[in-house]
């Protein structure tokens, strides 16, 4: 019986532990690249902040005209690359096989056209 309450007692520290984990933690995400999409002209414009992993194809449900790397996240110890190093590029497809746009940078936003078009699938890097 004390061998079962040492079990249970054991069990739920480390479910307690795991909850405490941060989100970014949980999914293996720590590192993102902040970027814009923006839809439509003038008065009609949105922009829609948007979080890109970095090294994973990411997809959301929106239609666009560009994209603006704004800034970096990082969510662990340690140094954060500089917004200055980060690559993007959007791909219309989801093995980014078709790239969509050229590559972008925070002194070069990705001007995709001049009507709106699905977001595609966006990879951001790290470029040494």
């Amino acid at each position: 019986m004390h061998l079962i309450n040492i079990f249970a007692a054991a069990t739920a520290a480390l479910a307690t532990t795991a909850a405490a984990l941060p989100s970014a933690q949980k999914d293996g995400n720590v590192a993102f690249a902040n970027v814009v999409a923006t839809k439509g002209f003038s008065k009609n414009q949105t922009k829609t902040p948007v979080k890109i992993p970095f090294g994973k194809l990411t997809h959301y449900n929106l239609s666009i005209i560009d994209l603006q790397l704004k800034s970096v996240t990082v969510n662990v110890l340690g140094t954060a690359p500089s917004v200055d190093q980060v690559v993007c590029q959007m791909y219309k497809d989801e093995f980014a096989t078709q790239p969509g746009s050229a590559k972008f940078t925070k002194a070069n936003e990705a001007l995709i056209s001049i009507n709106n078009v699905d977001f595609g699938w966006v990879l951001c890097y790290v470029e040494a």
